[in-house]
């Protein structure tokens, strides 16, 4: 090859390169053949040069059928509907035979995604190809164009420059990435480590009903309109061995996942299958509180089992048998694990995989399948919160839900408690305590008549419990019934070895002695 071949081949790339910021894709030196990208303009075509002796127009048709076949494979990586290829042959001669179809008309690929523009760029005619090229590129021909002989010291310059280019891009990335910290990754932690400590320095027991008041996940007041709930789990965990458990696996796992998706990609995939994670819970298992990053670190496993399926070549032995052993491995434990949510876990990683597919990795071209993965996240989460809130009237078990109204009552909360008490009475839940729960709020509120009712409707369910006795006979003593108010008072004495209540029918007695 001459020296005005070689200065071209550079001269091209050593432009595309700097002034309209391709990327390399693909280099050969041996052969002198490169591709290159665009990455932050998609309307500009990637570029192919090849600097090679073309004797025979079949060379070239060979070449070109080959070129379209690499193209379609990589317009699938790009995730691009159609590619447009500019296809540069740098040659000392045209080529023997019946060439002109392939330079002068675009060739296209069976399926037409793929439009391939070949030029020829020979030695006898390379000025009126570079013109040519450069009208084709929509760039000034001063550009491309030759500005006299061309030297050895020229075609030095320009393969040096080119290759400098390529080693302090390829450094400044790589130093770049030794800087980033997974920043997500450590602030989820510390977040999740802080909501931990105020935790247990409110409540040092870690009852589940301070986890309760601090935002575990609950289906009865989620149905009552409380769906923060949906969030909030995530950073919340029931003793010291449950967070460092998660937060010890999201760091050695969260800041590969971060460094392919991107910080923001991360942080979605974090949040958003966390809450995926939850619906799933809200929906299959309605009677359980609920807690733990676990559901976000689920999703983790699902974003980082993605890429192994969307690049096994890459992936699969590097994280793929890894990850697939930790998700194995944590799923075993939850079945065979007392206290554990399976389907927050399986949720998580489910919708982990989906955002990720809907996402994407960071410096990736959009795909239309990113419309199938984001569309399957909405119809699966609004699959599940439909089958969740289509059991809402379902009977449950009230005693959890009475416990925690009664916490709610003693924390002098009774907006809270009165929504569980709604809940259950809705539901056809509410049972004995329940009312007698009710009836000793509405006397505190010095509601008689609503707290007689409701007294009345715990003894018709269970005439045993003293505790509506004894409202009853409060709200007698205040309508001035004392006949009525004493029977009441014996009831409660004789159901129950409490002394308050039986130093409260001693007064009576007392009285009738006076």
């Amino acid at each position: 090859m001459s020296l005005l071949e070689k200065y071209v081949f550079w001269h091209l790339t050593n432009y595309f390169l700097r002034e309209e910021n391709y990327r390399l894709i693909h280099l050969h030196e041996e052969k002198f053949e490169l591709w290159l990208d665009n990455p932050g303009k998609k309307d500009r075509p990637v570029i192919r040069i090849q600097m090679r002796e073309v004797g025979w127009s079949s060379v070239i048709e060979r070449d070109i059928s080959n070129t379209l076949q690499v193209a379609e494979n990589l317009r699938k990586q790009m995730g691009r509907m159609k590619l447009p290829l500019i296809n540069l042959y740098i040659s000392p001669f045209a080529p023997v035979g019946n060439e002109s179809a392939s330079f002068h008309d675009p060739v296209t690929s069976q399926n037409k995604k793929i439009t391939l523009y070949n030029f020829l760029l020979a030695e006898d005619q390379m000025g009126a190809a570079l013109s040519k090229l450069a009208s084709h590129l929509q760039i000034s021909e001063e550009k491309l164009g030759l500005t006299g002989p061309v030297t050895e010291e020229m075609v030095t310059a320009e393969r040096d420059a080119v290759i400098g280019y390529i080693t302090k891009k390829v450094s400044r990335e790589q130093q770049q990435a030794r800087k980033e910290k997974p920043l997500v990754t450590y602030t989820f932690i510390a977040v999740a480590v802080i909501a931990f400590l105020l935790t247990w320095l409110s409540d040092h027991q870690l009852t589940t009903y301070t986890f309760l008041k601090w935002g575990a996940f609950f289906n009865p007041l989620v149905y009552e309109g409380e769906w923060w709930r949906f969030i909030t789990p995530i950073f919340l965990h029931g003793d010291f061995m449950h967070i460092a458990s998660n937060c010890v696996m999201l760091y050695v796992v969260g800041p590969w996942a971060e460094k392919v998706y991107g910080k923001w990609r991360y942080a979605v995939i974090l949040l958003l299958g966390g809450v995926a994670g939850n619906i799933a819970t809200f929906a299959l298992n309605s009677e359980a509180v609920s807690l733990g990053a676990s559901t976000s670190l689920f999703a983790v496993f699902g974003a980082l089992l993605y890429l192994v399926v969307i690049k096994p070549h890459v992936y699969a032995k590097s994280i793929g048998t890894s990850i697939a052993a930790l998700v194995a491995i944590n799923l075993v434990i939850d079945i065979f694990m007392p206290g554990i949510s399976l389907s927050g876990h399986v949720g998580g990683l489910v919708g982990g995989f989906f955002l990720a597919g809907a996402l994407s990795i960071k410096k990736q071209y959009f795909h239309w399948k990113q419309f199938f993965y984001g569309g399957a996240v909405c119809v699966l989460s609004c699959l599940f919160l439909y089958l969740g809130f289509s059991k809402q009237y379902d009977p449950i078990d009230a005693r959890a839900s009475n416990s925690f109204a009664q916490s709610y009552l003693n924390d002098h909360k009774p907006t809270e408690a009165n929504k569980l008490f709604s809940y259950l009475i809705q539901a056809n839940s509410a049972d004995e305590y329940t009312y007698t729960l009710m009836a000793s709020e509405a006397l505190d509120k010095q509601n008689y008549e609503e707290a007689k009712k409701l007294a009345d409707k715990a003894i018709s369910m269970n005439p045993t419990l003293p505790d509506p006795h004894y409202i009853l006979s409060v709200c007698y003593l205040h309508e001035g019934n004392e006949r009525q108010a004493e029977e009441q008072a014996k009831k409660a004495a004789d159901l129950s070895d409490n002394e308050f209540y039986k130093e409260y029918y001693h007064q009576f007695e007392q009285n009738k002695v006076e």
